[in-house]
């Protein structure tokens, strides 16, 4: 019965420990996927296309701010690919849950940092630039990149 039990426990810690990775690798996509969109800004890669406002809410002060479609999914689609990949191979989440997972990580993360640039570039509080972010185009395209990007790989992952 102890053998059992143990067993068990660490098939349970296994998996806990997948699920964390997987949460891990989610962030990191999410934060490779801001700096592959200033890397790819400094380069001038994708400079053409409709502008999307707010893409890089630090750089509103600059007048940079605002960046072309294009750029935009190729930050964002690839790291989307990889959050996806690494729910579909570490956890056992549903399609429905991978979304769930992908879009809450990547919309807390870039409405928060969004709501803090909007904060320091007029030096206001916090808390007064969080909701404005739900209307930011930016911040709104690089999440529905990301998230569509994430479930196409979580659903086309292995078992």
């Amino acid at each position: 019965m102890a053998i059992l039990v143990r067993g068990m426990g660490m098939r349970v810690v296994a998996r806990l420990a997948r699920g964390a990775v997987a949460g891990a690798i989610v962030v990191a996509s999410v934060v490779s996927g801001v700096g592959v969109l200033y890397l790819l800004r400094d380069a001038g890669v994708l400079g053409f296309g409709p502008l999307v406002r707010g893409a890089l809410p630090l750089q509103q002060l600059a007048g940079g701010a605002a960046q072309p479609l294009p750029r935009m999914a190729l930050a964002w689609i690839p790291a989307g690919l990889v959050a996806g990949l690494a729910l579909g191979q570490l956890t056992r989440l549903r399609a429905a849950a991978s979304l769930a997972v992908t879009a809450g990580v990547s919309a807390a993360m870039l409405f928060v940092a969004g709501g803090v640039s909007d904060a320091v570039a007029v030096s206001d509080p916090v808390r007064a630039h969080l909701v404005p972010q739900l209307t930011r185009a930016g911040t709104l395209v690089a999440v529905g990149l990301f998230v569509g990007a994430a479930l196409v790989a979580s659903r086309r992952a292995p078992p």
